[in-house]
């Protein structure tokens, strides 16, 4: 096992940058249902996603960068897109896992040629969105190998 796993199993709490508008409490639900602590922040919109992404690339010490980016997305409007190629256009971000959750099913083509790490339809009720969250953070945490930090030697 590489030294990346590793540290992401020994990792005791994930950061989730929510951006869009989910449909239930995700922090009092996850916090309730989840095997693994995940602090999940929530961001309306993708203006105030970036202000928070720009924060963390300019001051990682006073402001964590998340460990993965759950970005609501509606292919009709820029917001998300924008926000997506903010993430993968920045050294000190590209290396972020963003899982795309489109409501209309509608972008998997946009979402991967941004850059996206993977594609799902926006869930509805509790219970698909802590079974959602359950499933991305085991899988990129605990399954896939991903850098996890950036590969630029100056960030």
């Amino acid at each position: 096992m590489s030294q990346t796993a590793t540290l992401r199993q020994d990792h005791t709490e994930l950061t989730v940058l929510f951006v869009g508008s989910p449909t239930v409490d995700l922090e009092a639900t996850c916090d309730a249902e989840c095997t693994r602590p995940v602090d999940i922040d929530v961001v309306a919109d993708g203006r105030a996603a970036i202000r928070r992404l720009t924060a963390a690339s300019e001051s990682p010490t006073a402001y964590p960068r998340p460990d993965l980016v759950l970005l609501q997305c509606d292919f009709e409007l820029p917001d998300g897109m924008t926000v997506l190629h903010a993430i993968k256009s920045s050294p000190r971000l590209e290396t972020v896992p963003v899982v795309v959750l489109d409501p209309n099913d509608t972008g998997v083509e946009p979402t991967y040629e941004a850059g996206g790490n993977a594609y799902v339809t926006t869930p509805h009720t509790a219970e698909e969105y802590v079974d959602l969250v359950r499933s991305i953070t085991r899988f990129w945490f605990e399954w896939a190998q991903y850098p996890a930090e950036s590969l630029y030697s100056d960030t």
